[in-house]
This record gives structure tokens, C-alpha cells and sequence, in this order.
């Protein structure tokens, strides 16, 4: 279920459009009241709203093997928002996976992702002059981390009314639901885009005040391999909130 697309809201679309040009380099298109900023093939739209509630969270997808760039990067730049003394995170079993959280725009929660089942025959880090298969061939220099190295929007977070419910409606139409949820907690999709549905007033972890909420959006996915069985259509999450499946 490959995230295309997120329209949403921003208090400031001017914070948001510098945010993520300047500070993580990304492709930004300004227009009077949005902004679009591009991550690999998925375009995340904010419409400015300055009575918006509530902080968000979106997550990126890294190669694992630039995990290491993307965290030396981040400590150079916006910081890592961490748990105590960790700043990464090795997530629970089902997901193999591992993240690094780090704060946005707009009091947002950022986080990158590095999901090895997505990239299992790489293991190789982006190093000029070597080779996938060797990512430690003599004289290789490693790459420095930038926007090309986000590949995509592999997360939204998305606060709805009733989480095991919504999690249990997108179930009965292919979109997985994860087995580490809860009732104000439930990963919902596979390995290639998902959605984080959260209770209203649940903070983002690793933060302990900022604060999910219910503001309007629509999310566009493209069914592909790594999700067989996801029915098309369109789910009314909850009212505003919206996931568009396309075969």
C-alpha cells in the first residue's frame, strides 16, 4: 500500500515550506495558501489552517544501510527527539525494522524508518565506488546523507474516535493491522505504507506533550506487491479523515 499522497493542514504553510526545503532539502511547490513538498514519488500537500489542533507525525523510509548517515545527519541538523537516554529505536518484531525520531514543523513529530524486509538482498550503503554487494570495498567514501535518501512517505498518523474499530474495517478489506496494538494504538497496512491510527489526545511517541489530534486529511495509496489482497476503494476513517486505495 504505497503512500502517494497526503492532503492535510498546517498552521503556518511558511514554517512548513522552510522546515523542509532548508533544513531537510526537499522538493518544495509554494502556492497562496498550501504548500506541496515532495518525498520520493509521494507529494504531502499542507492547506494552511491557523486554528489547526493538535501535532502530527509523519515517518520516512531510509535504505537500513544509510540508517547510520540519516542519524548523523539528524544530530547535525533538527536533532533527535529521544526516550530518555535512547535516540533509536528497534521496533517489535513483526515490523524488523528500526527508527530515529526528530521534531518538524508545526510542533510535527518527524521519524525516519529503515524497513529491512523492503530492501533484503541490498545491504549495501550508497558508497561511491562500491559496489551493492560490497559495502565495504577498499577506498569506497561514504556518500553524505540528503533528500534522495528519503524514499518515501511510509507512515501517517491519523487520530481516530474509535482505533480498533477503524483497524478492524480496514482489516476486512486487506490492509493488515499489526499485532503489537492496542485500544488507543493500531498500526494499520504493510511493509510499504502505513497508517498510525491513534485516539485523539494520545501524545506522538517519543514526546510527552505533543499531542495527536483530528485534523482534516486525505490519504492516496497505490495497492502493489508488497500488499496483496488490499481491496480498492475509498474508507472514511473517520469525518475529514479519508484513505483512497488505487489498484
Amino acid at each position: 500500500m504505497e503512500i502517494m499522497s497526503v492532503d492535510t493542514v498546517t498552521r503556518s504553510t511558511a514554517e512548513t515550506a522552510a522546515y523542509y526545503e532548508t533544513v531537510l532539502g526537499l522538493p518544495v511547490r509554494k502556492e497562496i495558501g498550501a504548500v506541496e513538498v515532495a518525498v520520493g514519488r509521494a507529494v504531502i500537500r499542507f492547506r494552511e489552517d491557523p486554528e489547526a489542533e493538535g501535532d502530527q507525525h509523519y515517518a520516512f523510509l531510509v535504505d537500513d544501510a544509510r540508517f547510520d548517515a540519516a542519524r548523523a545527519f539528524l544530530e547535525a541538523g533538527p536533532g533527535l527527539l529521544g526516550d530518555g537516554d535512547r535516540t533509536e529505536f528497534e521496533a517489535q518484531q513483526a515490523w524488523n525494522a528500526r527508527s530515529l525520531y526528530f521534531p518538524g514543523p508545526d510542533r510535527s513529530v518527524l521519524e525516519v524508518i529503515a524497513r529491512r524486509d523492503l530492501f533484503p538482498d541490498l545491504g549495501a550503503e550508497r558508497v561511491s565506488g562500491a559496489k551493492a554487494s560490497s559495502p565495504y570495498a577498499p577506498g569506497a567514501q561514504p556518500v553524505p546523507f540528503g533528500p534522495a535518501d528519503l524514499l518515501s512517505v511510509s507512515e501517517v498518523g491519523v487520530a481516530v474516535p474509535d482505533v480498533a474499530g477503524t483497524a478492524d474495517r480496514l482489516t476486512e478489506a486487506g490492509i493488515g493491522r499489526y499485532p503489537d496494538g492496542s485500544e488507543t494504538f493500531s498500526p494499520a497496512g504493510h511493509i510499504d505504507g502505513m497508517l498510525i491510527l491513534v485516539s485523539p489526545g494520545r501524545t506522538w511517541f517519543p514526546t510527552s506533550e505533543r499531542v495527536a489530534a483530528e485534523p482534516p486529511v486525505t490519504i492516496v495509496a497505490q495497492a502493489g506487491a508488497a500488499s496483496p489482497g488490499v481491496v480498492p476503494g475509498r474508507y472514511e476513517l473517520a469525518p475529514s479523515r479519508v484513505l483512497v486505495v488505487r489498484p
